[in-house]
């Protein structure tokens, strides 16, 4: 995603969403199935996967698209790209949006200077090292407002210090932009001046952001929604990106967000996002800026855990071998089981976990396949789990397991099964992690009898509990509307915001036009002039009529030679011009130059000079366009000051 969305211009409710389109012939619902048809062809084929982005705007940037190559149905539309693949990447570069700038909401880096980065700086001073994340950087503004504001505050103990700012999106050609940190001058424009001479140098018309922050800057693809978050990251920023994903895919980036931060470490939202408001894991710092400090909370944060062994295992595979020894003995000290399976069904790692729980020595798993193993039978399920990762590469978690063990007690256990990808996100092994929770399961069987035992002496209580319930049910009824309309509220103004800043985003675009076609029309009149100053630079008499016989030129000679003004004789009839007998016995020689495409001479064509009669040749000319077609006939006349006067020439 980007930092800033593009706006667009305000248009009627969409009439998919709203029960049916009339270029559809299948209604609502064959236009829902297309629509989601291609948001299925963008994921498969494309690897941009748009499924939990809010319907409403993806609409909406859709529709513009289909706009502006004049297709009218979802399905038509589909078709279209099938013919035209460039269209994939006109299409997705209308979905993200990519258009963000330095210092955008100025008040808000005012205030994460004063709040936030103090914190951060005297942090790293005391342990040498700063981390970063600028989810959503688009094109690069943002990391690099980030360098600045981090070098002010570090003054000359920036080279002292370990600083990564990673900028991450999902766009390569907008992360290709942002590494070479080169931008225009209107770019620019929100720069403080200061700030512009310290941090810019000008290479001819544009300004690259200098070597010595941008070398803090790392740019990568990562999609939020899908890959593992970065970890220990002193300030993470995300605005305006999560207000695109619908509410139950912000719920998951959440714990994510979470993960990635270090404790009392800062997260930067947009001023749209209100998603923390209530939540436990993180403090406001500045709510109208949305900037919260990250606190330890008694959370679950194993999904965090299990996505960093599985990113950390993709990573260092091919590493050195003491890099592999220091992964393999974290993967050794966790308190779970840990076995790792690559997609031939050979076990790649089994740590010390997986031999207390599976009561599997690792020197008789390691290199075995898992098939041949006792426990891939006696945990039900476990291998067709397996499969079906290795086919839809998805994550699958399988609560309350139970299996015998050697000694005839049952245990339980929690398996979390991912798969592991290379750097062409391939698959490269799939990872199950799994976690005794027999005693779990053992206080969960003895409060069961607790609870029966308790059970007569609830009924007792149940008459004065039916009484506190219905009020309790009346007043949460009441929260329950309140919340309700709280978010239809939220809902309604992150729309709002995302519709002013799409027209941002127009406004910008037609001014870019506006400025285009101004430089066209001044083009267009300097040619005019040039095409005036030419004709009337000539000492014959030039007529240009059009295959209707009016004249669309007539220059200075002509204009002496027959005593014709040129604005009296433009746009009118040839033939119909008061200049005697000229155009009449013109006519026919013209007609049959319009027919045959032929040059023709028609001699003794009179006309008057200082009050007496002369005659000349005209020599018509046909006049054809660049694709061929005959679009009107040149005349030329010689004003012959010596030639026959009155009726001589007869």
């Amino acid at each position: 995603m980007t930092d800033e969305p593009e706006p667009e211009t305000p248009d009627e409710p969409d009439r998919e969403e709203a029960g049916g389109d009339g270029a559809d012939s299948g209604g609502s619902e064959l236009s829902a199935l297309d629509f989601r048809r291609l948001l299925d062809k963008l994921h498969l084929e494309h690897h941009f996967d748009f499924r939990e982005y809010k319907e409403a705007s993806l609409r909406r940037r859709i529709r513009l698209r289909m706009s502006h190559v004049h297709v009218p149905t979802i399905a038509d539309y589909i078709k279209f790209l099938d013919q035209n693949p460039s269209e994939y990447r006109s299409l997705i570069d209308t979905i993200l949006i990519n258009i963000t700038r330095f210092f955008r909401d100025p008040d808000a880096w005012e205030a994460l200077r004063q709040s936030v980065i103090p914190r951060i700086v005297e942090h790293a001073r005391a342990t040498g090292t700063l981390r970063v994340w600028s989810a959503g950087c688009s094109s690069g503004e943002e990391p690099y407002t980030i360098a600045m504001l981090l070098a002010d505050a570090l003054g000359a103990d920036g080279g002292d210090l370990d600083i990564k700012i990673y900028g991450t999106d999902i766009d390569e050609d907008a992360l290709l932009t942002a590494r070479g940190g080169l931008y225009r001058l209107e770019a620019l424009k929100d720069v403080p001046r200061e700030h512009l001479d310290r941090y810019f140098v000008p290479e001819g018309q544009m300004y690259r952001f200098r070597r010595e922050q941008r070398k803090w800057c790392i740019f990568g693809r990562h999609d939020l929604t899908q890959d593992p978050p970065l970890s220990h990251v002193d300030l993470l920023v995300c605005r305006n990106v999560l207000i695109y994903f619908d509410a139950e895919l912000q719920d998951r980036i959440v714990p994510r967000f979470y993960y990635a931060v270090r404790e009392r470490g800062h997260l930067f939202l947009g001023r749209s996002e209100a998603m923390l408001a209530r939540s436990p894991r993180f403090v406001p710092v500045d709510f109208r800026w949305r900037i919260f400090q990250r606190i330890t909370t008694p959370a679950d944060v194993r999904l965090s855990v299990e996505a960093t062994v599985a990113q950390a295992s993709a990573r260092h595979t091919r590493g050195d071998n003491e890099a592999t020894m220091r992964l393999l003995s974290v993967i050794d000290a966790l308190p779970f089981a840990v076995m790792i399976i690559d997609p031939a069904d050979t076990i790649l790692t089994w740590n010390a976990g997986s031999e207390s729980l599976f009561e599997i020595p690792a020197d008789n798993a390691i290199g075995k396949k898992f098939r041949d193993l006792d426990i891939s039978y006696r945990i039900e399920g476990l291998r067709s789990r397996i499969e079906d990762v290795k086919a839809s590469h998805t994550r699958v978690r399988m609560s309350d397991v139970s299996f015998a063990r050697r000694t005839g007690d049952v245990m339980h256990a929690t398996i979390v099964i991912s798969a592991l990808y290379d750097e062409r996100r391939r698959l490269s092994a799939v990872l199950v992690v799994g976690e005794d929770v027999s005693e779990y399961a053992r206080l969960h069987d003895e409060m069961n009898r607790v609870s029966e035992q308790f059970a007569t002496a609830n009924e007792e209580l149940q008459s004065t509990n039916e009484e506190l319930e219905t009020t309790n049910e009346e007043l949460q009824s009441t929260n329950e509307e309140l919340e309700t309309t709280n978010e239809e509220l939220q809902s309604t103004n992150e729309e709002l915001e995302t519709t002013v800043e799409e027209l941002q985003s127009i406004n910008t675009e037609l001014a870019t036009m506006n400025s285009e076609l101004e430089k066209r029309t001044q083009e267009l009149n300097e040619l005019d002039t040039y095409h005036h100053s030419v004709m009337n630079a000539m000492d014959q008499a030039a007529v240009v009529v059009d295959v209707n016989l009016r004249v669309r030129t007539w220059n200075r000679t002509a204009a002496r030679v027959w005593g014709l003004r040129t604005e009296d004789a433009l746009d009118r009839d040839f033939l119909a011009l008061p200049i005697g007998d000229g155009p009449m016995l013109t006519r026919d020689a013209i007609r049959r130059v319009l027919a045959s495409r032929r040059i023709e001479s028609v001699p003794g064509v009179p006309y008057r000079r200082d009050g007496d009669e002369r005659r000349t040749t005209v020599t018509l000319s046909p006049l054809v366009g660049s694709r061929g077609e005959l679009i009107g006939v040149l005349a030329l006349a010689a004003d012959d000051a010596g030639g026959d006067r009155g009726g001589a020439s007869r």
